[in-house]
């Protein structure tokens, strides 16, 4: 089982490592594309500061009858992101990296709070993966998904 204390590592990591790439990326280049035929550098920031939800998120899913949803109704986690993303775009990068620390600040809170059992609870994400609460947190959330998009942009700079 993934502890609280390496979950909340985990999101010092993921917010140590925005800040890191926030800085070291020059502005002109935000607008580069990152993914062939898709995301650029701002985009992918973008849907990190969404994912920084993802923790509180699945915590209140798996407190929660009955399976998870997407948030808002919407009906499929592509057109969610796209949605999430495009309400970011017009931000200042600073202001965007301030919404990451803000919200995953909120996220270890709620970390905090969750009864270890409950972190342990295996649960079916809305996008269809499955698995231990904890561990889904930690390396699919954080590991397998935030930081990996992290790395991407410090490489399109490299």
């Amino acid at each position: 089982m993934a502890s609280k204390d390496g979950i909340i590592e985990g999101i010092r990591q993921v917010q140590a490592e925005a800040a890191r790439v926030a800085s070291a990326m020059p502005e002109d280049a935000w607008d580069k594309g990152v993914y062939e035929n898709g995301w650029n550098a701002r985009q992918i920031l973008c849907h990190v500061a969404l994912s920084a939800n993802v923790p509180a998120f699945l915590i209140a899913a798996a407190n929660s009858p009955g399976p998870a949803k997407m948030p808002g109704g919407a009906g499929n986690v592509d057109d969610f992101n796209e949605s999430q993303v495009a309400m970011r775009m017009e931000k200042p990068v600073s202001e965007i990296v301030k919404e990451i620390n803000s919200t995953y600040e909120q996220a270890i809170n709620v970390v905090q709070a969750t009864p270890d059992e409950l972190l342990a609870k295996q649960i079916r994400t809305p996008w269809q993966t499955e698995g231990e609460l904890g561990a889904l947190i930690l390396d699919e959330d954080i590991r397998g998904h935030v930081l990996i998009h992290l790395a991407d942009i410090s490489g399109a700079i490299a």
